[in-house]
Protein backbone atom coordinates (compact mmCIF):
# COMPACT_ATOMS: atom_id res chain seq x y z
CA UNK A 1 0.00 0.00 0.00
CA UNK A 2 0.83 3.75 -0.18
CA UNK A 3 3.58 5.39 2.18
CA UNK A 4 1.57 7.20 5.31
CA UNK A 5 4.81 7.79 7.33
CA UNK A 6 8.76 7.48 7.95
CA UNK A 7 10.79 5.88 11.09
CA UNK A 8 13.98 7.70 11.46
CA UNK A 9 16.62 5.55 13.07
CA UNK A 10 19.65 7.66 14.92
CA UNK A 11 22.50 5.59 16.33
CA UNK A 12 26.08 5.68 17.12
CA UNK A 13 27.30 2.73 14.66
CA UNK A 14 25.60 1.22 11.91
CA UNK A 15 22.35 -0.97 12.83
CA UNK A 16 21.85 0.92 16.36
CA UNK A 17 19.31 3.23 17.42
CA UNK A 18 21.72 4.27 20.51
CA UNK A 19 19.76 8.14 19.82
CA UNK A 20 16.08 7.43 19.35
CA UNK A 21 13.70 6.64 16.81
CA UNK A 22 11.55 9.08 15.44
CA UNK A 23 8.50 8.29 13.94
CA UNK A 24 7.21 10.96 11.31
CA UNK A 25 3.94 11.70 9.69
CA UNK A 26 3.98 11.90 5.69
CA UNK A 27 6.43 14.98 6.27
CA UNK A 28 9.46 13.99 4.24
CA UNK A 29 11.93 16.40 6.68
CA UNK A 30 12.61 17.15 10.33
CA UNK A 31 14.77 19.52 11.64
CA UNK A 32 16.30 18.74 15.28
CA UNK A 33 17.91 21.69 17.71
CA UNK A 34 20.72 21.43 19.39
CA UNK A 35 22.67 18.08 17.91
CA UNK A 36 25.94 18.63 19.87
CA UNK A 37 29.39 17.83 17.12
CA UNK A 38 29.68 13.95 16.24
CA UNK A 39 29.66 11.47 13.93
CA UNK A 40 25.83 9.75 13.85
CA UNK A 41 24.81 7.00 11.62
CA UNK A 42 20.75 7.12 10.43
CA UNK A 43 18.32 4.91 8.38
CA UNK A 44 14.83 5.47 7.23
CA UNK A 45 12.18 2.78 7.08
CA UNK A 46 8.90 3.77 5.46
CA UNK A 47 5.30 2.47 7.36
CA UNK A 48 2.33 1.56 5.48
CA UNK A 49 -0.86 0.25 6.60
CA UNK A 50 0.99 -3.96 6.62
CA UNK A 51 3.79 -2.53 9.20
CA UNK A 52 7.07 -0.95 8.88
CA UNK A 53 9.57 -1.96 5.99
CA UNK A 54 12.86 -2.93 6.06
CA UNK A 55 15.86 -0.26 6.42
CA UNK A 56 17.74 2.13 3.81
CA UNK A 57 21.66 1.14 3.56
CA UNK A 58 23.26 2.96 6.68
CA UNK A 59 24.04 6.62 6.06
CA UNK A 60 27.03 8.31 8.32
CA UNK A 61 26.95 12.10 9.12
CA UNK A 62 29.38 14.28 10.83
CA UNK A 63 27.97 17.28 12.48
CA UNK A 64 30.91 19.93 12.70
CA UNK A 65 30.85 22.32 15.79
CA UNK A 66 28.84 25.44 15.84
Amino acid sequence: GPVTGYVLEVGRAPGEATFGTFVLGPATSLSVDGVPPGFYVVRLRAVNAAGTGPPTPDIGVRMPPF
